[in-house]
């Protein structure tokens, strides 16, 4: 009887000891949700969308609400050096508002997911040497190897020099222009302003010299109703954005939504 009652004071003083333990140092709610690992995810963003999007180097950074610690408040990705297309852009950043990610397939399946977002904002910076590039790549591609196009930015407008081959230029285009050809090159300068909506880029021309005579106002819009939209800006897997903004600066074409 005196060892039961021995037994019973001491898990007494050991319940005693949990709650004073307890006290001191609280045993974490196991049915909180835990906090997300941002460095983690960070990480996994980071390695996934390497796997898909070819640059130089990717930058991803990401803010938890204050609030809710396991919300994420933004997601910002920055890529430098990254094929937009065939064409290189010196920087593009992608700013999310409150993404939702598929993190389980991000950890499990290594695949990158944006489920919803409050907003985002894009910003694609391009130089004039990139562009410069990108038109002799273009021709070498075509094997036009006697096209020469360089552009020089004077905001708000892009000034494009060329000489190309009258060959090389499509028989629509070459039926517009007829009256300016002289000789087998078609050589001369256009102001062009530039404007963007669903990632099509469309062109805006208020001067045009070619083969020494001003196009007209009427020749230069029939000439731009054929060719635009010119081109596209792809969108870059698996994020999400639209470009609908162009602006032409000193050095750089910025691209954004």
């Amino acid at each position: 009887m005196e060892k039961s009652h021995k037994i019973k004071t001491i898990r007494l003083l050991f319940y005693f000891f949990l709650i004073f333990i307890g006290l001191i140092f609280p045993f974490p709610s196991f049915a909180e949700t835990p906090q997300l690992n941002t460095k983690y995810l960070e990480n996994e963003i980071m390695k996934t969308l390497g796997k898909n999007i070819k640059c130089k180097k990717i930058i991803v950074q990401i803010m938890t609400s204050k609030e809710k610690p396991n919300e994420i408040k933004t997601l910002a990705v920055k890529f430098e050096s990254v094929m937009v297309g065939d064409m290189a852009a010196d920087y593009m950043t992608v700013l999310y508002e409150k993404p939702v990610i598929d993190v389980n397939q991000l950890t499990k399946a290594k695949k990158f997911k944006i489920l919803s977002s409050s907003s985002n904002k894009v910003g694609i910076l391009i130089s004039v040497k990139a562009i410069d590039n990108y038109i002799a790549a273009k021709a070498k591609q075509l094997l036009k190897k006697q096209v020469r196009v360089s552009v020089r930015f004077s905001p708000p407008y892009a000034e494009c020099f060329f000489d190309i081959p009258v060959s090389a230029i499509p028989p629509k285009t070459l039926k517009i222009l007829a009256k300016y050809v002289k000789g087998k090159n078609l050589e001369g300068y256009a102001a062009i302003q530039m404007s963007a909506k669903n990632n099509a880029l469309s062109a805006l021309s208020s001067k045009a010299i070619v083969n020494h005579f001003l196009i007209p106002g009427a020749v230069r819009q029939e000439l731009l109703n054929t060719l635009n939209p010119f081109d596209r800006v792809p969108v870059l897997f698996p994020l999400r954005y639209s470009i609908n903004h162009v602006n032409v600066q000193n050095n750089y074409l910025f691209l954004s939504n």
